[in-house]
């Protein structure tokens, strides 16, 4: 008792939390008087283990007792003086928590898939890494064929794979196991070995449309992207529609959008080529569609005014703060 009250006064009397936990450590650390004792019990008799283990078990719980005890007045002590002695304006306003929000790309993508979804179509996605067969083969673009140089393509080292230059393969896998009538959009991200610049960089987000049934003709795509733009953009949008040429569809052509600089090229687009069809394991005899490609970087390029695709990926916090 007289060991325990000597061990207790000396708790009491520390002064902050750095002493007591040396007084702590003195007695219960692993070289502590009291840890010692309880491991050289092991050398006594039975007779004097049965007499002192309790006793110095007692005398352990006792002392952790106490220093829990002194460890929160020392704590509640503190927190008082630093109160004391920090003035407080409980009248200021408090630090507004600032919020994240989505990348402009994401709330593009996001509006665009709202707008097809309202039109029935179903949005569908496919593999970033693609094989030949799928990113050109089955789109009606050989080996041979010159228009695969429009698409610098970044191959795997075996060459059996390829990052995808398109969001068309995604067309042809979802013909191979659904049957008509089909109404998709495909989103994504996308790969180009290009040089960046203002307006091109090697990864870019794009989103494909493919709608098949009987008697598909030109005049409903141009009522399906009408709509879309003019959800958009606004009510009043004027399109057109200019010959071009793409590997998977015959006719194929651009479509353009007036804006205030003028025509402005919007998106790709024409009637489904035969030879996909077949590709896909359609008859070409029985249905007809279209299909049409939009970039969502340019979308969001025009409809926020931004000059250069590279500032949609730099990260750059002054830059995503406006969106």
């Amino acid at each position: 008792m007289e060991e325990l009250d000597k061990i207790k006064k000396e708790i009491n009397s520390a002064s902050d939390l750095k002493e007591l936990d040396g007084i702590y450590k003195k007695y219960l650390g692993k070289k502590g008087e009291v840890a010692l004792a309880l491991r050289s019990i092991g050398d006594l008799s039975e007779r004097e283990k049965k007499e002192r283990a309790p006793q110095l078990q007692s005398l352990k719980k006792e002392i952790e007792e106490e220093v829990l005890k002194r460890s929160s007045e020392l704590k509640s002590s503190g927190a008082e003086e630093a109160l004391r002695g920090e003035w407080l304006d409980v009248t200021a306003p408090g630090k507004k928590a600032e919020l994240g929000h989505l990348h402009p790309l994401t709330q593009i993508q996001q509006k665009v898939n709202e707008i097809f979804s309202s039109l029935g179509f179903e949005i569908v996605e496919g593999p970033e890494l693609e094989t030949e067969w799928y990113n050109f083969d089955a789109l009606n673009i050989p080996k041979d064929h010159p228009s695969r140089d429009i698409w610098d393509t970044f191959w795997m080292q075996d060459k059996e794979l390829l990052l995808r230059t398109h969001t068309s393969p995604v067309q042809i896998r979802h013909m191979e196991k659904h049957q008509p009538p089909i109404r998709i959009i495909a989103p994504g991200r996308v790969f180009r070995h290009e040089a960046s610049d203002a307006s091109h960089d090697i990864q870019f987000y794009q989103l494909e449309g493919l709608m098949v049934d009987k008697d598909m003709s030109v005049a409903n795509f141009k009522a399906v992207i009408n709509e879309f733009l003019s959800q958009l953009f606004g009510e009043n949008v004027k399109i057109r529609l200019r010959p071009s040429f793409f590997p998977f569809v015959e006719p194929g052509f651009e479509v353009d959008m007036y804006g205030p600089k003028g025509w402005m090229e919007m998106l790709g687009a024409g009637m489904v080529h035969p030879n996909v069809f077949k590709a896909a394991g359609y008859n070409p005899v029985n249905w007809q569609g279209f299909a049409f490609g939009i970039g969502l970087d340019r979308i969001a390029m025009m409809k926020y005014k931004i000059d250069d695709i590279r500032l949609l990926y730099s990260g750059d916090l002054r830059f995503l703060k406006q969106f």
